[in-house]
């Protein structure tokens, strides 16, 4: 069950007390474009817990998804990695391959995160900036 203190941010400043099925809806039927609008992320935050999930889609990389504020995201360690821009805020913000996941497998961490109240330990995870990738601070 999703707890009521749970807040959804979306790109254009939805503010909306997520249920799942908004949460599958948001993942599985927004297009691309609607990941470029506004901000051009998502934050879930659970009232309780100290850190949140921001993710973001790319077309097509899939899902991007990061603990705030410690910056630990997934790591497909099997895959060839290059750099992709996902303007965040306004600000290019370059993120690795490798730290996608498709549609299931965001709706799972981002479903698990709401139920439990606690970051899925499902999934590897390791810090962004741990990743040998290009970026620019």
């Amino acid at each position: 069950m999703v707890s009521q203190n749970t807040v959804y941010y979306g790109p254009t400043e939805d503010v909306v007390n997520p249920t799942k099925e908004f949460i599958k809806m948001i993942i599985y039927e927004k297009a691309a474009s609607y990941w470029k609008e506004g901000s051009g992320d998502s934050c879930i935050e659970v009232e309780g817990c100290e850190e949140r999930l921001i993710f973001f889609y790319d077309d097509p990389y899939g899902f991007f998804i990061m603990r705030h504020p410690d910056y630990l995201v997934m790591c497909d360690e099997t895959m060839e990695i290059e750099t992709v821009t996902h303007k965040v805020a306004g600000e290019p913000m370059q993120v690795p391959t490798c730290s996608y996941v498709q549609r299931d497998v965001a709706c799972q961490i981002i479903i698990s995160f709401l139920e439990s109240g606690k970051i899925p330990e499902f999934v590897k995870w390791v810090d962004l900036y741990d990743i040998d990738f290009e970026f620019e601070f």
